[in-house]
């Protein structure tokens, strides 16, 4: 009799430990560790490391849920830092996480060598740089001032501008101005003559330059100009695009495809962009898209990949 109770006591327990193992851990931030075990079983990669970002990424479709969604990707933890900003680089760099999104232009990428994981999903849809605007502010020569701009900016003069901005810590006005000067933009004339536009951007530093570059062509056209820079997240300044309180932002079409319809599938730069000017809501609009591209991508340091034998997004879904 005693036999067979204590029996049962161990297949009692048994049954509680493997309910609680199978509920998994959350992280710090709330991130569920239920989803750490590979399709061979064991932990992840992902599991054993911590992700950092902006709050956004955090919920947005193709942050945190997109990883979890198209690799099975679900780290142990979730640091709430910035979008692809200092912060985010500093707690790389300092092994306060141990992956992080950071935007594929940012100069800090080659100088600290770090990693970035490739993404053979494409998780991460076309990101061309656009303007966002109130449409009731796109009249034709403010269009066609920043429609300008958007001819004139290429991928490689967006990383290069970064650099003086980041790395070597030049004012962006600066850098916008010098710019401007070099592709002839900075010409004085009165397309946006009567405009009164005020421009925001983003809490981090190419947003920042890119809101320059748009105010010192403007101005250049006669428009007067406001700037409210370092506004925050999306779910901060399109309320107050909507409202007027700005009305123009520079943006980048893949995030801005799903923040706006976050059921979008389209991939490429054409279709995104297709898709995005339908799915702009009132009283909002898209201007020309730029040939520029700055998507955001998982990045590790070198160690790490090393560790960890990295060169994929979906290589964190495996056992670690």
């Amino acid at each position: 009799m005693k036999k067979a109770l204590t029996s049962a006591l161990v297949a009692a327990c048994a049954t509680v430990l493997a309910a609680c193992g199978s509920s998994g851990s959350s992280g710090s931030n709330g991130l569920s560790g239920g989803s750490s075990a590979s399709a061979g079983g064991g932990a992840t990669v992902a599991s054993k490391l911590v992700l950092g970002g902006s709050p956004e990424f955090k919920t947005r479709t193709d942050g945190v849920p997109g990883l979890q969604r198209v690799y099975g990707v679900t780290f142990g933890s979730y640091k709430t830092l910035d979008a692809g900003g200092p912060l985010t680089i500093n707690a790389l760099k300092n092994g306060q996480i141990d992956a992080g999104d950071i935007f594929t232009t940012d100069p800090s990428i080659p100088a600290n060598g770090f990693v970035v994981l490739q993404d053979p999903k494409n998780l991460y849809a076309a990101q061309n740089v656009l303007p966002l605007i109130n449409k009731a502010k796109a009249t034709p020569g403010v269009s066609s001032t920043l429609n300008a701009v958007s001819a004139k900016l290429d991928t490689n003069t967006l990383a290069q501008l970064d650099v003086h901005v980041i790395t070597d810590k030049q004012d962006p006005d600066a850098v916008a101005k010098g710019w401007l000067a070099s592709v002839g933009l900075n010409k004085t004339g009165t397309a946006a003559q009567g405009a009164s536009i005020k421009i925001g951007s983003a809490n981090f530093q190419e947003s920042v330059l890119l809101a320059e570059i748009y105010a010192e062509a403007l101005r250049a056209q006669g428009a007067n100009i406001t700037t409210r820079l370092n506004i925050g997240s999306r779910e901060t300044y399109i309320p107050g695009l909507k409202d007027g309180s700005i009305d123009l932002i520079p943006e980048y079409s893949g995030v801005l495809l799903q923040f706006f319809d976050p059921k979008a599938t389209a991939v490429s730069s054409a279709d995104v962009y297709a898709a995005l000017q339908k799915a702009v809501p009132a009283p909002l609009t898209v201007l020309d898209q730029s040939s520029a591209e700055d998507k955001d991508a998982i990045v590790v340091t070198k160690t790490t990949a090393d560790k960890y034998h990295l060169t994929s997004i979906a290589d964190l879904a495996k056992n670690g």
